[in-house]
């Protein structure tokens, strides 16, 4: 219930069944009848209405909220998986190496098998493993100065954000409304529908049109509540846009070491002007 077509279908079905139920409503009850209990149905429309609306509203924005959160760990996964890509560059040919293959193939499955997996909203078992020789790679560096000390315990510092983001992102993918939820949903929705067949008006095309209305605000909240509850799937899905990025633009450069590196002593400074004219 995430598309747009599942939008048409559900406002739809909720306005005919709104005509629908005024018609037969007006076929058995009186319009005299009607309007003498206009005050006390006025009164518990407030009451219903504002319940009902309250409680939409909440999970709507809570819904919002993850769909927020969902992205924001993606693109920090991805910037930690980035920052261990770049800081292995200060390291020892072998690990540099290592930790260049395994965040490129990381990456790789994350988009190729990953991410349809979520998008189907089906159960990951995948690419744990490239996680975990990653993490492995990691904490198997063996740092032989002080300056390749502080590049491994920022690769560290990474490799936790990167499996805190990744467990984060996969939880959200998996959690969504209840089956009971929806159900209560549904019949809110009938009953605050229900309540506008109480009230009439001369013209009944128009309380037909009011009455829709009502029917259609109400069936687009329940969608946008469907839409923004699976983050990863339907028509405002997330798309893994950070990690194509990393493959564009950053697993692209040389696995050499960095340009300004050296293995002897720093050079003398007037050599270096020297050098330099």
């Amino acid at each position: 219930m995430n598309t747009i077509a599942s939008a048409v279908i559900l406002v739809t079905v909720l306005v005919g069944v709104a005509i629908s139920g005024q018609i037969v409503f007006r076929l058995f009850v009186k319009e005299d009848s009607l309007v003498e209990h206009h005050g006390p149905a006025e009164a518990m429309l407030g009451v219903v209405g504002t319940l009902y609306s309250v409680l939409l509203g909440f999970l709507v924005a809570g819904a919002m909220e993850k769909y927020a959160e969902a992205k924001m760990h993606t693109e920090m996964e991805a910037n930690g998986v980035a920052n261990i890509f770049r800081l292995a560059r200060g390291l020892e040919q072998e690990d540099r190496l290592r930790l260049r293959k395994l965040c490129r193939e990381y990456s790789n499955e994350v988009v190729t098998i990953e991410w349809p997996i979520m998008e189907a909203r089906g159960k990951i078992n995948h690419n744990w493993e490239a996680y975990q020789k990653l993490w492995e790679a990691v904490v198997s560096v063996n740092p032989l100065n002080e300056r390749q000390i502080n590049l491994h315990a920022a690769a560290v510092q990474a490799m936790e954000d990167v499996g805190m983001n990744r467990r984060t992102r996969i939880l959200i993918a998996k959690t969504g409304p209840s089956t009971t939820l929806w159900i209560v949903l549904g019949i809110g929705a009938f009953i605050t529908i229900g309540f506008t067949f109480v009230f009439s008006s001369k013209w009944q095309a128009i309380q037909a049109l009011m009455t829709s209305l009502v029917a259609a605000t109400l069936g687009l909240n329940m969608w946008l509540l469907a839409v923004y509850s699976t983050p990863f799937s339907g028509d405002l899905k997330i798309n893994p846009d950070m990690f194509e990025l990393l493959k564009e633009n950053v697993f692209n450069t040389p696995d050499t070491p960095a340009r300004y590196l050296h293995d002897g002593p720093a050079p003398d400074s007037k050599a270096a002007e020297k050098s330099a004219k």
